[in-house]
């Protein structure tokens, strides 16, 4: 009996031991896995468990947890790469996006909107989209999104002269959220700058207009004359006056119409234009040669630089036609008896040309305009020597498709200067010639 109480006591303390020693291992176990899961917590996602003690039933749980933290680490690494793909994207995007919570306030901006509202991201982050847009009729539009869902879109002008498209889609926002928020929709608010755009349609309406406008005058005149004429009674010599004014406004009409067919036909073939090498000084002539008997009737002496084989990159038609606007345009401008004088200036890579008079000039106000369609400074005075308010938008428009440039410097009562930039392909020369 002894003997087997002894064993008895003895198997107890054996099998006590041995729960002490699981137990121990087992929070140890415990311990070790809790640590690897905090280290996940923390976005260790490289933390990896390994056994130590090869126990079967340790193994078969480490490889699991290793296997579900490679799968944690994949999935996040590959959401990282979508995000910064998409952040990418985002930023570089021409049209502003804005996203706001649910709150009403602004959570994220892109670099679009921030040049398009002229304010840097600091000054958006967090804060109520009251604060930042401060328009009305916006700022009731994005609430009735937050709080109804409803989507928007109209145009607002920020400044002068920039008009933006607004669109507002509302998105559902997160069902946890919105027990908190005071609405139930995130809003995304899409902008884009039509400013070009309604510049281009006030363009083309006023280029309406304006046309109408050109035409009806010469036709009422036409008109006018003509209807006389077939009542009778007019003697020879108003007859002769009547029919010399029908004449010079039908020979008005045809220029306008020649000159907004040459419009029509440069913006047509704008993109392909087809330079070449091109002596500037040929060109000069065949354009001094053309236009000369005009000056000499009015006693203005053109005077051309000496013969220099300058090349440039232009067209030989196109140039010649910018060579006539200009001349003909400082004839109708210059007083009888003036001179008008054509140089250019060799640079780097570029011949800047110059056709300048010593004519009425240009008020400073208008300088900006000058190259407009149909704008006209004197008006009395372009549409007397027949012009069309075409010939220096036709000259831009020329120079513009071979790459260069133009202007005009003037004042008042002292002349003109008008100028214009092509491609050099020649050796460089003196610094100006004459």
């Amino acid at each position: 009996m002894t003997s087997f109480l002894l064993g008895l006591a003895i198997g107890l303390a054996l099998l006590a031991a041995g729960m002490l020693v699981q137990a121990a291992a087992f929070r140890k176990l415990r311990s070790y896995l809790r640590d690897a899961m905090d280290a996940i917590v923390e976005g260790r996602y490289d933390v990896r468990m390994y056994d130590y003690r090869n126990r079967p039933s340790e193994v078969v749980l480490f490889r699991q947890f290793n296997r579900m933290a490679e799968r944690i680490e994949e999935t996040l690494a590959d959401m990282s790469q979508e995000r910064d793909i998409l952040r990418h994207i985002l930023q570089n995007m021409t049209t502003g996006v804005i996203y706001l919570r649910s709150d009403g306030q602004v959570q994220m901006v892109n670099h679009a909107a921030e040049r398009l509202f002229r304010r840097p991201s600091e000054q958006w982050q967090d804060r109520d989209h009251w604060m930042v847009f401060r328009n009305y009729n916006l700022g009731s539009a994005i609430d009735h999104a937050l709080l109804f869902g409803a989507p928007w879109s109209g145009e607002l002008v920020i400044r002068e002269g920039v008009t933006l498209t607004v669109r507002l889609v509302p998105i559902s926002a997160d069902p946890r959220l919105r027990a908190k928020a005071d609405g139930a929709h995130d809003v995304l608010m899409l902008v884009n700058d039509v400013s070009e755009w309604r510049r281009l349609e006030r363009m083309r309406s006023e280029f309406v207009a304006n046309v109408s406008h050109e035409l009806k005058t010469p036709i009422a005149a036409i008109r006018g004359f003509a209807e006389t004429l077939l009542d009778g009674g007019v003697d020879e010599e108003a007859q002769q006056k009547f029919l010399q004014t029908i004449y010079d406004e039908s020979m008005r009409m045809g220029n306008l119409v020649s000159d907004l067919l040459e419009l029509s036909k440069l913006e047509a073939t704008d993109s392909r234009v087809d330079p070449v090498a091109v002596d500037l000084y040929e060109v000069l002539e065949r354009a001094v040669d053309r236009i000369g008997p005009t000056a000499s009737e009015r006693g203005i002496r053109i005077v051309i630089p000496p013969r220099d084989p300058v090349q440039v990159w232009a067209e030989p038609d196109m140039l010649l036609q910018v060579f006539l606007n200009l001349l003909a345009n400082a004839i109708h401008y210059s007083p009888p008896q003036s001179t008008i004088r054509v140089t250019w200036d060799v640079l780097v890579d570029r011949i800047k040309v110059h056709v300048q008079d010593n004519g009425i000039g240009i008020p400073q106000e208008s300088l900006d305009r000058v190259f407009e369609r149909f704008y006209r400074v004197h008006k009395d005075r372009s549409r007397a020597s027949g012009g069309t308010g075409l010939g220096l938008a036709i000259v831009k428009h020329i120079i513009s498709s071979l790459g260069g440039e133009v202007g005009v410097e003037s004042e008042e009562g002292k002349g003109s200067d008008f100028w214009f930039t092509l491609s050099r392909l020649d050796r460089p020369v003196s610094a100006r010639s004459r």
